[in-house]
């Protein structure tokens, strides 16, 4: 039902946790997405390449930034300031996740990590 976008269909997970490498960068709860204050690359509104060739990517920063996906899915418009409440509860989460699984950023080194092949 949730992959064919059937009315009423629920993701089974309470929320998603994006890390690149060990750092966590955002979680996505229902519609909400919050970012964590990381560096990211874009292509800054530049095309994306020619003749095979790709463009050149920058290096930009986002701070603590709360989307609403169903309204505004390009992510171009910040509204934490109007839902502090949903900030709060998915700083939450963030704070369970990054006590199991770590994040380098905030140097924590996650209690549910394991050396590689180990279980």
């Amino acid at each position: 039902p949730l992959i064919k976008g059937e009315p009423g269909a629920r993701s089974p997970q309470e929320a998603y946790f994006f890390y690149w490498g060990s750092e966590l960068q955002a979680v996505r709860m229902g519609r909400w997405k919050l970012h964590f204050p990381h560096e990211y690359r874009t292509l800054a509104g530049q095309p994306g390449g020619k003749g095979g060739r790709p463009a050149e990517y920058q290096t930009a920063q986002i701070d603590l930034a709360l989307f609403d996906l169903v309204a505004d899915p390009g992510e171009t418009t910040d509204v934490k300031a109007q839902h502090p409440d949903v900030v709060h509860k998915i700083q939450q989460l963030a704070d369970r996740i990054r006590d199991d699984l770590g994040d380098s950023r905030l140097k924590i080194e996650g209690k549910g990590r394991r050396q590689p092949g180990r279980l």
